[in-house]
């Protein structure tokens, strides 16, 4: 059984103003005394409201048989769930905009276990995410490349390539120097392979995909040094990691003509320290500052790894608060590479990075909570991708009721 409600804040404020013993009629002393912690009590209280019109709808005997008071919100870790006699409900309490919205499902009777392992997706990160349309082909998702991949070197460039893959892009392909074509074309079944004869005929291929990842696993030779100019000279969204940034970090004059924001790059703090000829320590200790002065000179997309991963164009700033120590393991920065460059397509460049960081921590972590982090691999990371991608898929079903809802029921029936 599940409940939809919807109100508006600033009726709620109109009431309370018209009605000194509105919140003693509809809530508790509990319940009260978590409004009055709000720095913006009608929020909450818009919220708390439209949490038990919504539990009163999932059982079908709305307010009238059962008296506000029945219903009891209540918190395990900070996440609301309502107790009513013998029965208890998950909840889900947003605010957009001037309302506040809340859907209510009945729950198993151990509530508390699933509570506590229960993923609450970030509001602001879960409002970017697309749900897939029905009417669609492969190529609304993204032809994308990844260049990169040498002797020796294979690992990186598959792994951000079967990444990519996973995080819905339509096409794959893995631009490789010649000697490693064979091998690369026995290796892959989804993401495809590709070498050229010469330079002018891979910028002749590239021109006709949406974005380009450039820098796993391609060296530091002669050849690799020049795809990379010839890319990074394309008029083409471009996402630079790992050796592409070693090369970068000696032309820095590259980036500057290039059209702004047309560029992310994904360095940890080593790559970035080449980047910036800033020490490690300087760059730990002013990790906001530094990502934001070198985003803005640049015009770049800047995805500053590590610990709290940052993103940053120079004005605005996304601190990650997903990922584990686990993902501290060779190629979980490929991983990011492939995730990013999956979203390139359908998203502002900004976006993407924001939510690919996020994405990529939040696979990391589920992972980590049924297994371990001492044994997560890259390619843990890419295989619980579908989990990640399953709750924010959910999640934007449910807005889709909420909508359905909002047009249906303008009114919740206290208000009316």
């Amino acid at each position: 059984m599940i409940g939809i409600d919807i109100v508006e804040v600033k009726r709620i404020e109109k009431i309370i103003k018209e009605h000194v013993n509105f919140l003693q009629k509809v809530f508790n002393e509990d319940e009260i005394e978590r409004i009055r912690k709000r720095k913006n009590p009608y929020e909450r209280i818009a919220g708390m409201y439209a949490a038990k019109e919504a539990v009163s709808k999932a059982m079908t005997t709305g307010i009238g048989k059962m008296s506000f008071h029945d219903i009891k919100i209540k918190y395990i870790k900070d996440m609301p769930y309502a107790e009513v006699f013998d029965q208890r409900f998950y909840l889900s309490i947003s605010h957009e905009r001037n309302y506040a919205i809340a859907i209510a499902k009945l729950a198993c009777k151990n509530i508390s276990k699933n509570m506590e392992e229960k993923i609450i997706l970030d509001e602001k990160i879960k409002s970017l995410w697309k749900n897939r349309e029905e009417d669609t082909h492969k190529g609304d998702f993204g032809k994308i490349a990844i260049v990169g991949g040498s002797l020796g070197m294979t690992g990186s460039s598959y792994l951000s390539s079967n990444a990519a893959l996973k995080a819905g892009a339509g096409l794959v392909y893995n631009i490789v120097p010649r000697e490693i074509f064979d091998l690369m074309s026995i290796k892959y079944i989804e993401p495809i392979a590709k070498t050229f004869s010469n330079l002018e005929e891979m910028e002749k291929f590239l021109t006709g995909l949406d974005a380009i990842a450039m820098g796993p696993g391609m060296g530091l030779g002669e050849y690799a040094k020049a795809v990379f100019e010839k890319v990074i000279k394309m008029k083409k969204n471009l996402l630079i990691d790992a050796d592409g940034l070693n090369i970068l970090s000696k032309n820095l004059e590259f980036l500057d003509e290039r059209k702004n924001f047309t560029t992310i790059l994904t360095p940890h703090e080593g790559e970035f320290a080449r980047l910036t000829e800033l020490s490690l320590e300087e760059i730990k200790n002013n990790r906001e500052k530094v990502a934001l002065d070198f985003a803005k000179k640049h015009k770049v997309i800047l995805v500053l790894k590590g610990h709290k991963t940052i993103v940053t164009k120079g004005e605005e700033i996304y601190v990650n608060n997903t990922g584990n120590s686990g993902m501290a393991t060779a190629g979980s920065g490929d991983v990011l590479t492939g995730i990013i460059s999956a979203f390139m397509k359908n998203y502002s460049l900004f976006d993407a990075a924001k939510l690919a960081v996020y994405v990529h921590g939040l696979s990391g972590d589920i992972y980590a909570k049924k297994n371990s982090k001492t044994s997560l691999r890259a390619r843990d990371i890419i295989e619980k991708l579908d989990n990640v991608f399953n709750l924010f898929e959910e999640d934007k079903n449910i807005d889709f009721l909420m909508e359905k809802e909002t047009r249906i029921n303008e009114s919740p029936q206290y208000l009316t």
